[in-house]
Order: structure tokens, then C-alpha cells, then sequence
């Protein structure tokens, strides 16, 4: 497997190990590189890292001080995702190697960990609102393989699906007016996947595709000002038997203007509160939006590979 958490079918059902796929990363110029922008050292990043279902959430400064190790119990805790102001971080926490994860929230200290989700069905994806309730991906009363938006409050309280459309990995634009999120085609699987980038209004309506290209674009990201959006994109995959080969790419909100942003394998993206920066993983690279190598935060002592990193919102 990739350093990516594979998945199965339409509503991609998650397979529980993580390991680590050299030829998948970025370059070793890239990685061993360090940041050249003094705005790029400003800022925190939370992460997951470790070995297959044995995942931390780890959080860190840009210029690589100040890490810690937030999570520390025997459950994988992964994909972690900073609340608008900073003090929450919600994430997904799996026990067991099994196909259920559930959607967990923390204070930015690790302390008050708590689950949001309590079932026996797959939930992921977690990220915030503009107005701090957090929201994910559920399978909970959606079609067999599908997912579909939930929100709820940071206590876990007032919980409920926003309605039908069929998403995962969801991302809320700033003024809390649109969702991006991925979404498979019909017809594709797990052995021949086929994902693209969708945006709607907050209620759901006027859903529009901004992707259509073979293979997986997902994991998309909103710029602070709303008028981009970063994913990753597997179209320049050559093929070959370890899994896809993921790019980041950046568009317009409205889908045009799609283009590679750096050659280097980059899964999971995020842009700086400014939106100068855009820092992705595996790994904690750092490029503007015009595709401007900025360099690699600096990391020691943390196990397997760097995923899903979130930067801070600016306070």
C-alpha cells in the first residue's frame, strides 16, 4: 500500500493499514530541503504520523520547534483538522483494524478528548464550519458504499445530516456559503477508482462537478478568500503496481484555469490563513500558489509517514 489510507468501493470504505511507499514521496531534494520564506515559519501545523493503526496526532511550529504528541492511547488517531479558533482539533480515532472509524474532538492541548460519533458505520473526513461546529462524512443511513455530510457541535450535540448528495472529504468555503468535496463516479471501484471534485451551496442544492479527468482528483481545499481551490489529482499517474501517483493542482472556485502546482507527490493540502502558502503531504512541504518550491518543514523523531497536515487558522 501507498502512504495513503486506501479505500473500497463507491462511499470508499477504508482499509485500516498505512505504510509507507518510497516512490511515492516527494524527491529527496524536496524533502531534505528547509523553508526560504520568513512568512512560512509563522503559523502551527497539526499531523498525523506512525505506524500502521498506531497513529498520533502530533502538532508543530513551521519552523519545526515546539513539537508535540497529542494522542498517546493503543486507538489509530489520524486526519486531524483545526476548529477556526484554534483551541479544537477534530480527527478520527479507529480502535481496531477494522472498517469503523469515528470522528473525535480534543483541545488543542490533546486534553478533553471526547467522540463526536458513536456507531458501528464508517465516519471521516472531519473539518470544520466557518462558525466552529464540525462536520464529516458519514455512512450512517446512506446508500450501501455512499457517504453523506453531517455536522454537529463541538460537544457532539445537535447532530444531523445536511441531506442526500453523496460526499467525502468536505470543505467548507470561508463565509461558510459552499462545500467542496470529492465524490466517485458510478461505476468506478476500489481496483479502477475514479473520484473528482464537486462544490455546492451550504443546503446542498446547485451541485456542480469541477474535475473530469480519469483516475482520483480529491482532498480538495479552499483558499482563505474563496476563489481557489487546491486538490490532488492522479492524472499524471504513469501507472505502475504500487498505486496512483498524486499531484497537487490547483483551479479557480469556479473549476477553470487547472494546473500543476509542483512536481512532487503531495496528497493532503491545506493553504496558509494568508493564502500565500499551500503546504501539503506526505511529508510538510511548503510552494506558493504560483508553484514556488518554499521547502520542507523540518521534523525529527516522528515515526512513519507525515499525513493529512492542517495548518493553523490565523487568531
Amino acid at each position: 500500500m501507498t502512504a495513503r489510507r486506501w479505500f473500497l468501493g463507491i462511499g470508499l470504505l477504508v482499509m485500516t493499514a498505512c505504510s509507507s511507499n518510497s516512490s511515492h514521496r516527494p524527491s529527496a531534494s524536496l524533502a531534505a530541503s528547509q523553508p526560504t520564506a520568513s512568512h512560512v515559519t509563522d503559523g502551527r501545523v497539526v499531523f498525523s504520523a506512525g505506524g500502521p493503526h498506531a497513529e498520533d496526532i502530533y502538532v508543530v511550529n513551521l519552523d519545526g520547534s515546539g513539537l508535540q504528541k497529542l494522542t498517546t492511547d493503543p486507538a489509530a488517531d489520524f486526519d486531524p483538522a483545526w476548529s477556526p479558533d484554534a483551541r479544537q482539533i477534530a480527527y478520527r480515532h479507529q480502535p481496531g483494524d477494522d472498517r469503523t472509524t469515528e470522528i473525535w474532538v480534543m483541545n488543542a492541548d490533546g486534553s478533553n478528548a471526547h467522540a463526536i460519533t458513536q456507531n458501528d458505520v464508517a465516519d471521516w473526513g472531519p473539518c470544520w464550519t466557518p462558525d466552529g461546529r464540525v462536520s464529516w462524512n458519514s455512512a450512517v443511513d446512506a446508500p450501501a458504499g455512499g457517504f453523506h455530510l453531517w455536522v454537529s457541535d463541538a460537544d457532539g450535540s445537535n447532530q444531523h445530516s445536511l441531506g442526500d448528495v453523496v460526499v467525502e472529504y468536505p470543505a467548507w468555503s470561508a463565509d461558510g456559503a459552499r462545500v467542496a468535496f470529492m465524490a466517485q463516479e458510478p461505476g468506478a471501484s476500489g481496483s479502477n477508482p475514479d473520484y473528482n471534485i464537486w462544490v455546492m451551496n451550504a443546503d446542498e442544492t446547485n451541485p456542480q462537478r469541477l474535475t473530469d479527468t480519469p483516475g482520483e482528483d480529491g482532498w480538495p481545499a479552499w483558499s482563505p478568500d474563496g476563489t481557489k481551490i487546491a486538490f490532488a489529482s492522479a492524472r499524471d499517474d504513469t501507472g505502475g503496481s504500487l498505486g496512483p501517483m498524486q499531484h497537487v493542482y490547483v483551479m479557480n472556485a469556479d473549476g477553470s484555469d487547472q494546473h500543476l502546482l509542483i512536481d512532487a507527490f503531495g496528497q493532503f493540502v491545506d493553504w496558509s490563513p494568508d493564502g500565500t502558502t499551500i503546504l501539503f503531504s506526505p511529508g510538510l512541504h511548503l510552494v506558493t500558489p504560483a508553484g514556488e518550491d518554499l521547502g520542507s518543514v523540518p521534523l525529527s523523531g516522528v515515526p512513519g509517514d507525515v499525513l493529512f497536515a492542517d495548518w493553523a487558522p490565523a487568531l
